[in-house]
């Protein structure tokens, strides 16, 4: 019997280790998972109090990789890495920090560049690529005079949205290489090389003409759709034409969903005769005297229907204007039916404004540079709205830099 006893004893001594191990080996496990899973790590402080690491590591390589391209496209420009290592950053306000690389960059740049415009030639080209402008700051390299850029990844740590820097740049002539005493204080101004055209069409004028005077204030050659038989139509109209810019009717025509207009009884339907459609076109483009052009406010039904489109277009070539098709739909014919008839056109690209937000619609005018670098040429259509209008007051000199020349929308018809 006490035998027995013993056997028992021992049989549940070997459960409670057995029970032992599979909990170590549990913990172990979730440790081992939770280091593989997506980019955040818990790591232990101390008892009861676990912070959050965010690593970074790839979102910064790749946004060091996309700064060297742009670095590249100058052949003039001499680099120089100064240092490259990982920091961690702790996240001001909450438990959290992040894993960075981060480089410290010297860039030689030719005297005949002022350094505070090199600067910003590529803050302008890294923005529009999706990287984070930090700041940027006259300062000195190793005693001459630079301009200190720092550039670097957005993201979400600890609740917090954050910057985090990646790359600090400084500006220096490269005269100074050869030459430790030399300072350019005032070097002259150096022309910039244009890699394509951008043409931006501003919709929806008449409205106010507040807009339309500040939109003409940021001093970029903008084209502007006037929307016939508004409050302050002719009153933009003068505003256009006395800063030279390029005024047109904004004529309005059916959408695919027709309780969707915003015109009512003054929009081109598509089951209207011919004598109607031609009628409302010449009384639209009369009633704003002195346009250069049209396009179409809505009308994605009314641009895929060949009898109103061909209608409109004898009436507009009539009047020796342009046409741009604004392609609010993808099955519009209304470009390709105007090269048909000999009316100088063209066709919208992107539109900038669907958003109500500042940063989003200037990532969309980056979206349109691009384009125009690749292609040449883009025409883009934002409207007069107030974030649309604060954007450009807000970031005009900083697309000014950007590599591309904004034109009047006369300047890329075929």
């Amino acid at each position: 019997m006490a035998r027995r006893r013993r056997k028992k004893a021992s049989n549940k001594t070997s459960l409670w280790i057995l029970l032992a191990i599979v909990a170590v080996l549990t913990v172990m496990a979730g440790m081992f998972y939770a280091s593989i899973s997506g980019n955040k790590e818990v790591v232990e402080v101390k008892p009861g109090d676990k912070k959050e690491i965010v690593s970074l590591l790839d979102e910064s390589v790749e946004a060091q990789r996309i700064l060297d391209g742009i670095l590249l496209q100058k052949n003039n420009w001499q680099l120089i890495e100064k240092e490259r290592g990982v920091k961690t950053i702790e996240v001001e306000g909450s438990n959290a920090a992040v894993k960075v690389n981060t480089r410290t960059l010297a860039i030689g740049i030719p005297v005949s560049v002022d350094l505070k415009d090199a600067g910003r030639w590529v803050q302008a080209k890294a923005t529009g690529k999706g990287l984070a402008y930090i700041s940027g700051e006259p300062s000195t390299y190793k005693g001459w005079d630079s301009y200190k850029l720092q550039l670097g990844v957005p993201a979400k740590a600890g609740g917090v949205s954050k910057k985090f820097t990646t790359d600090t740049i400084f500006f220096f002539y490269n005269t100074n290489l050869g030459d430790k005493g030399k300072d350019v204080i005032s070097p002259p101004a150096v022309k910039e090389e244009f890699t394509g055209k951008l043409a931006v069409i501003v919709d929806d004028c008449g409205y106010d003409i507040k807009s339309v005077r500040r939109l003409t204030d940021v001093g970029l050659p903008f084209s502007y759709a006037i929307l016939p038989y508004k409050d302050f139509s002719n009153d933009a109209l003068e505003v256009i034409k006395s800063t030279g810019n390029v005024p047109m009717l904004h004529l309005p025509m059916e959408p695919s969903n027709r309780s969707a207009m915003s015109e009512g009884s003054r929009t081109i339907l598509t089951d209207m005769k011919e004598k109607e459609i031609r009628a409302m076109t010449k009384k639209a483009i009369e009633s704003l005297p002195g346009i250069m052009g049209v396009n179409n406010h809505q009308g994605s039904k009314a641009t895929s229907d060949k009898r109103v489109m061909e209608t409109v277009l004898r009436e507009v070539k009539k009047n020796d204007l342009f046409f741009v098709d604004s392609k609010t739909i993808s099955t519009s014919i209304a470009r390709d039916m105007a090269r048909e008839m000999g009316v100088k056109t063209a066709r919208n690209d992107v539109f900038l404004d669907n958003s109500k937000d500042v940063e989003e619609i200037r990532a969309q005018v980056y979206k349109a540079i691009e384009m125009a670098e690749k292609n040449g040429s883009a025409i883009a259509i934002c409207h007069a709205r107030p974030a649309t209008v604060a954007m450009w007051e807000k970031y005009a000199n900083e697309f000014r830099k950007s590599g591309v020349k904004f034109v009047h929308v006369t300047e890329v018809l075929y």
